[in-house]
């Protein structure tokens, strides 16, 4: 079968969660950047202000692919929803990279840990599948 040798054993509950805590957690992280940015100024606004457009932008692509890779687990297709989740990882990975590169502009350092350990979890599940 074309599916991963990972998959055995896994059921959509298990799934539908892990997907669900990776949505979690970018949310979580928006609330934490809007409480959190004014802490300190940006050395360059303009840097700052990009990093958070892409952070935007790719936090809302992460959000919308796993929403569909959880679709389709549920459908029964997880060979799909697997691809879809991977793509969605990228663009967390993406999102969080950028939103770390932010807050160091920003000259923040309260907070970074946290988002690393959020990064992790995306490269989690993309290598999931």
């Amino acid at each position: 079968m074309l599916i991963d040798a990972g998959w055995e054993g896994l059921n959509s509950k298990k799934i539908q969660f892990l997907l669900m805590k990776a949505l979690l957690a970018s949310l979580i992280l928006s609330v934490f950047i809007f409480f959190n940015g004014g802490e300190a100024f940006a050395d360059s606004h303009q840097d700052f202000e990009m990093l958070m457009e892409k952070w935007t932008e790719k936090r809302e692509l992460a959000s919308q692919f796993l929403l569909e890779a959880e679709q389709a687990f549920k459908e029964g297709d997880a060979l799909s929803g697997c691809v879809i989740q991977q793509k969605a990882a990228g663009y967390g990975i993406e999102a969080t990279e950028s939103l770390i590169k932010a807050m160091e502009v920003n000259g923040a350092k309260d907070g970074i840990e946290n988002l690393e350990s959020g990064l992790n979890k995306w490269r989690e599940l993309r290598d999931f599948c």
